[in-house]
C-alpha cells in the first residue's frame, strides 16, 4: 500500500483526500463512537427494563452476599400485592385453573 498505489481501495477511500480534510473526518470519531455508546446504552436500558419489570425492590446488595432480610421480605409483600393487582384483570378461560 504505497503512495504509488493510485488505484487501490485505500487510495479512493482516504489517500486522495487533503490533509485538512482528513482532520475534519478523524475529528468526528469521538462523536461517532459518543453516539454509538449512548444508542448501546438505550438499547442495554431497555432490554434491562424489560427483563425486569415485574421485579420490585433494590438491585444493590450487600457487601456481605445477599439483600438484607427486611429488603427480601418487602420486596415478597409488593411482589404478592403486584400480582394480586392483576388477578382481576385476567381473563377466565374455559379448562383453566
Amino acid at each position: 500500500m504505497g503512495e504509488g498505489n493510485q488505484g487501490g481501495l485505500w487510495y479512493k477511500l482516504w489517500g486522495h483526500r487533503s490533509l485538512k480534510e482528513k482532520q475534519r473526518l478523524r475529528s468526528l470519531i469521538p462523536y461517532i463512537l459518543y453516539g454509538v455508546a449512548v444508542f448501546y446504552g438505550i438499547i442495554y436500558l431497555s432490554i434491562l427494563n424489560t427483563v425486569n419489570r415485574e421485579r420490585v425492590g433494590t438491585t444493590v446488595k450487600t457487601w456481605f452476599g445477599g439483600d438484607r432480610d427486611d429488603v427480601i421480605k418487602a420486596r415478597e409483600r409488593e411482589e404478592k400485592e403486584i400480582k394480586e393487582s392483576f388477578k382481576s384483570l385476567r381473563k377466565r378461560v374455559s379448562g383453566g385453573h
